[in-house]
């Protein structure tokens, strides 16, 4: 394949990397000689209306990302469409910088010390601040999109970019977000606005204090459990030398619900620059902890039934048990409806062996193109035995997030020289939290889906 050379009037220098979106090339502006960054934008192929909506959100999107001006926001330039193939890209500020995860890579013991994380998150609350003050929410603050430049500036990358990577834009090959770094709202497909983005900048505060990531596991669907319905450990007892304020702050910007989290990033960066000072954070003078009616009840019992009859005592206590026993029943029944609630998450994985050099997989649920990438790799073109290929090949093993319940999974194999082209779908039901492979067979001269 032919390298670009140009996209619009800008001339491309290199490569920088490439993402399941499109590519990010180092550009030059020849009209002000200036050094940009593009980024293209991969768009399905499909039919004229949708892809017409498709370059209309984008446009929307690009145009109210860019009246963002701060210091610790990549800034957005232009955005313009190659004729030839139709390619719509993006032009921001050129960053000479490492991603958050690369940058605390290579630094002594791969960590910061806590000072220094609190200075980075400090710049980051700021920023999204800023952006949610206007308007914009980013829905994918990941160490991927945090630069850091020799200087120490923090710049967030990737706004106007990430909303049109949200499952009902329908754009191929981006999975919503990163699991382990998404709000419970977004796991769950609920309205998202700012406040889920500082829930991401909660899990990487977590992060960049302990050194550990709050929430783990070995798969998607382990990590969304994770996020949708269990608490961290406390940061003082992940990172020992951290103090009860910094478990406060971390609570609350981990907070499952929102109203119950940091409402502005303002406050958030206020209370992170409180804590590196030795001062509680300043936001615990401002909460109010209304207790339930049922700890009031308690509370008022323990002061009147001083010096009552132990009897009295007794029966209390019992009634207190039985109540706390009906209600871990109640949970326990809540917890065997939520795995079949369609709202829950469940993954899809897809299995395979193919035997193209190269070729091309999109991925559809339910009619909406959820994944689009190049297979590559295999090391010479496939022997054909009767009506069969050979089996030996490059494998194919990707997840999916999908929702609890029924979906249709089609997908679509495409291999250059008509020696491959095949369309083919099958039903499914998904479990909440679980995950359901879907086995490609490439062996035929057809494609055909089973599920494991």
């Amino acid at each position: 394949m032919q390298a670009i050379q140009q996209l619009g009037r800008y001339e491309i220098v290199s490569e920088l990397g490439r993402g399941a979106m499109g590519t990010v090339f180092r550009a030059r502006d020849p009209r002000i000689n200036r050094v940009v960054a593009i980024k293209t934008i991969a768009f399905p192929s499909t039919d004229a209306d949708l892809m017409r909506e498709y370059r209309q959100r984008f446009y929307r999107e690009a145009q109210a990302a860019g009246r963002l001006s701060h210091p610790g926001i990549v800034t957005i330039f232009d955005a313009d469409e190659e004729r030839a193939s139709s390619t719509p890209f993006i032009v921001m500020e050129f960053v000479d910088g490492k991603p958050l995860d690369q940058f605390i890579a290579g630094e002594p013991e791969g960590r910061l010390d806590w000072h220094a994380a609190i200075g980075l998150l400090h710049q980051i609350a700021a920023a999204l601040d800023y952006a949610h003050a206007h308007g914009i929410v980013h829905r994918d603050i990941k160490p991927a999109n945090l630069l850091i430049t020799s200087e120490g500036q923090v710049k967030i990358a990737d706004f106007g970019i990430a909303k049109l990577s949200k499952v009902e834009a329908t754009l191929p090959g981006y999975l919503m977000g990163t699991p382990a770094y998404m709000s419970p709202e977004q796991l769950n497909g609920q309205p998202v606005d700012g406040r889920s983005d500082l829930f991401s900048l909660g899990v990487i505060a977590y992060w960049l204090l302990t050194g550990h990531k709050p929430f783990t596991g070995q798969s998607i669907t382990e990590v969304s459990i994770q996020v949708a319905t269990k608490e961290p450990r406390a940061a003082s007892q992940a990172a020992p030398g951290l103090s009860a304020d910094f478990d406060q702050v971390l609570a609350r910007a981990l907070a499952k619900d929102p109203a119950q989290r940091y409402q502005s990033g303002k406050d958030f960066a206020a209370d992170l620059q409180d804590v590196n000072a030795g001062r509680a954070p300043r936001s615990q003078a401002k909460t109010v902890v209304v207790p339930s009616s049922s700890e009031q009840t308690i509370s008022m019992a323990s002061r009147e039934q001083r010096g009552k009859s132990p009897q009295r005592d007794f029966k209390k206590r019992w009634l207190f048990l039985a109540t706390a026993l009906l209600s871990l029943v109640l949970a326990a029944a809540g917890l065997v409806a939520l795995s079949s609630s369609p709202s829950m998450p469940a993954t899809l994985d897809i299995v395979g062996t193919y035997p193209f050099r190269s070729g091309q997989i999109y991925i559809w649920v339910d009619g909406e193109l959820r994944y689009h990438d190049e297979l590559r790799g295999a090391s010479h073109t496939p022997a054909v035995t009767g009506n069969q290929f050979a089996p030996a090949g490059e494998s194919i093993d990707l997840s999916i997030p999908v929702r609890a319940g029924r979906h249709t999974i089609r997908v679509q194999v495409d291999a250059p020289g008509n020696i491959f082209d095949h369309d083919t779908a099958i039903p499914g039901e998904f479990r909440a939290f679980s995950h359901k492979a879907l086995q490609l067979d490439f062996r035929r001269r057809r494609l055909e889906l089973n599920w494991e």
